[in-house]
């Protein structure tokens, strides 16, 4: 049999001839396409860029993916974390994929078991019998796999699923119409503010629980949040972001510039489908993470603060309090807190409507808002006529047996005493020790106007310390007019009156007495590195000769063992010296309030050489919890003598354990 004749090797040589030309310009071509593309990526013609510029100049498909990065931490003094960013999120299900994933489920084991049994020959196509779809309970499943990772009981999950669901749609059906489907919820939140350590607890039970799991129906979207470990505990002070993550009170707000972070960016041209064209040269922003920002606040003191203010404002059903612990070395603010109640059964001493949404919103009243100081003003006002010489310690200051009227022209102003054992001549000491009001205006008024105002303007007041923190009041410091009549400021003001202070501001001046007469402006920041460790102060000014400051904090000290403070010595571990006051307070619309007050103390320790100082208000008690008592003695001075051996004791400061101003019947029953 023969072949009949074909294109045979000549055919071929042709065909090779055309074709190798062909497959290497393919080739080529794809080589040189290639090559293009990856230039247009990296390093595109300026041409092509300015053909998809806008007439501003912005590149119509220039895109930029953000990096974020981590805001920076607060700590306290000695590095305890008060805020920092976590990786928390919110846990939502969707109940439509829940109960499509369950029915789907249903269906593949049935279509296994169908399959098994044939393999087993356990019956034909005909005997199978079908898992019930009426037995699906999804939510149960789903409610006992997250239970362990939310730490919630599994019913309380289950009751929060079912309850979004219609009645007639609680378990799936096969069934369903596109009706029923469309009615199930898409976004069922159990949970807000998912922790970092959930958010994990759930991941790994997703990966436990495999593709098939009914974990699947549970999502979770991630976010940064701000998470403040110490909760409660010098909220205000540490205070709160906001929703696009800057400071919003606090020492967030204050230390915004220094805590803020910046994300990092990658520039890129992408198409009209988001596809990535190319990424321009230096097309990559670094980012910046937060810098930390360290407190003065110590949080062990500021828990003996918190704990002893609040205890007497619960005690006397007070309206409110406000406590600062102070380093008077340093001007560090070790501990500052205040608390404001409205379930007093009397009407609010002040409104913070902010603080009933977060204590982190709350105002620092401490440093917010002024209150008329009464007589814990005292000692700056005597101090003042010693370093003037109007008047010595032990000097007789003649003064009648009852209330004395003070004159000036035609104006008369009439005062009176708190105790009727302070009326009656007292010596110069005395009228401070006593708190005797007519013995502080009689001396007040051998100075003139303008050297009672240089002798406040020197201790500070009427001007703000500059603590970095938002907000902070000058006071009020009394009008030009008030000075006109002697009777008027010069009086009032002698014996705390007519003058309204912050409690930094009065805490700020009371250090020059704790130290050489120089005032330490106060800090919420410590100093820091070498300077730190050599005592480096955030600033002083002199307020008083060294030798009047000594002598101030000597009368000081016979106020607590022979004064209005004598109810500190039954408490008190350490020397001390200070001065009480009490007020009669001034509602929101800032008229006096009937019957209403505040009491005050105000002390430093130990006496000889000095290293805090504390000033404690008790706002408002309850004269019907205190028998009528409101004195600064009476009720803050205890508060503050309770602080002062807690912060003391925590600092290190050494003590011998006993009382040292009891008498010896008080000594005995202590030990």
């Amino acid at each position: 049999m023969t072949h009949g004749s074909g294109p045979g090797p000549t055919r071929a040589r042709s065909i090779a001839r055309w074709s190798t030309p062909l497959v290497v310009g393919v080739v080529a071509f794809i080589a040189a396409t290639t090559v293009r593309v990856a230039q247009l990526k990296t390093a595109p013609d300026e041409r092509l860029v300015r053909s998809m510029e806008r007439p501003n100049g912005q590149l119509v498909q220039q895109r930029a993916l953000l990096e974020p990065e981590p805001r920076g931490r607060i700590v306290d003094r000695v590095g305890r974390l008060l805020a920092l960013d976590s990786v928390g999120g919110r846990l939502f299900v969707d109940m439509k994929d829940l109960y499509a994933d369950a029915l789907r489920e249903s269906e593949r084991v049935a279509r296994s078991a169908r399959r098994a049994r044939l393999e087993a020959g356990e019956g034909g196509a005909n005997g199978l019998v079908a898992v019930p779809v009426s037995d699906l309970d999804p939510i149960a499943a789903l409610a006992a796999e997250l239970e362990r990772p939310l730490g919630v009981p599994a019913a309380d999950i289950a009751r929060t699923l079912r309850d979004a669901v219609p009645a007639d749609l609680a378990r799936p059906r096969a069934d369903f119409t596109d009706a029923d489907w469309a009615r199930l919820p898409r976004f069922v939140v159990l949970s807000q503010d998912l922790t970092e350590a959930q958010v994990a607890a759930i991941h790994e039970a997703r990966r436990i629980a495999g593709p098939r799991g009914v974990i699947r129906g549970a999502h979770v979207q991630s976010k940064s949040t701000r998470v403040r470990p110490f909760e409660e505990l010098a909220a205000a002070i540490v205070g709160r972001t906001g929703f696009d993550g800057k400071g919003q009170t606090g020492a967030e707000l204050g230390g915004e510039r220094l805590l803020a972070s910046e994300a990092g960016r990658t520039l890129y041209f992408a198409d009209a489908r988001g596809q990535v064209i190319s990424v321009p040269a230096n097309g990559h922003l670094a980012g910046r993470a937060g810098s930390d920002v360290r407190l003065s606040i110590d949080m062990v003191a500021q828990e003996v603060l918190e704990r002893e203010i609040n205890r007497v404002v619960a005690e006397v059903n007070a309206s409110g309090g406000r406590g600062i612990v102070m380093d008077v070395e340093t001007g560090e603010i070790l501990a500052a807190h205040d608390v404001l109640r409205t379930n007093t059964g009397r009407s609010p001493i002040a409104v913070d409507a902010n603080r009933a949404i977060d204590a982190s919103l709350g105002r620092l009243r401490w440093m917010t808002d002024p209150f008329e100081p009464g007589s814990i003003f005292k000692p700056f006002v005597w101090a003042w006529a010693i370093e003037l010489r109007k008047a010595r310690p032990n000097e007789s200051i003649a003064l009648p047996d009852g209330p004395k009227t003070f004159t000036d022209g035609r104006a008369r102003r009439t005062v009176r005493e708190a105790h009727p054992s302070s009326y009656g001549t007292k010596t110069w000491a005395e009228c401070l020790t006593k708190s005797v009001n007519s013995g502080m205006a009689t001396v007040a008024l051998r100075m003139s106007g303008e050297e009672l105002k240089d002798g406040l303007r020197s201790f500070g007041f009427g001007r703000r310390t500059g603590l970095v923190l938002p907000h902070e009041s000058a006071g009020i410091f009394p009008p030009a007019d008030e000075w006109s009549n002697r009777t008027r400021a010069q009086i009032s003001v002698s014996f705390g009156q007519g003058i309204a202070v912050t409690p930094i501001q009065l805490l700020t001046a009371f250090t020059a007495f704790c130290r050489d007469g120089t005032m330490v402006f106060p800090t919420i920041e410590p100093p820091e590195g070498a300077a730190r460790t050599q005592g480096a102060l955030s600033g002083t000014r002199r307020a008083i000769a060294s030798a009047t400051a000594m002598t101030t904090r000597e009368v000081m000290e016979d106020s607590i063992t022979d004064g209005t403070g004598k109810k500190l010595k039954d408490i008190l571990r350490y020397t001390a010296f200070g001065k009480s006051g009490t007020a009669q307070l001034a509602g929101p619309d800032k008229r006096y309030l009937d019957s209403r007050y505040m009491s005050s103390f105000v002390i430093g320790a130990p006496f000889d050489d000095p290293k805090i100082a504390v000033l404690i208000t008790i706002e408002d008690p309850d004269l019907k919890k205190t028998g009528a008592s409101y004195g600064g003695g009476a009720l803050a001075g205890p508060c503050a003598a309770h602080v002062v051996n807690g912060v003391l004791e925590y600092l290190g400061v050494p003590n011998d354990g006993e009382l040292v101003y009891a008498k010896p019947k008080a000594l005995a029953d202590a030990r």
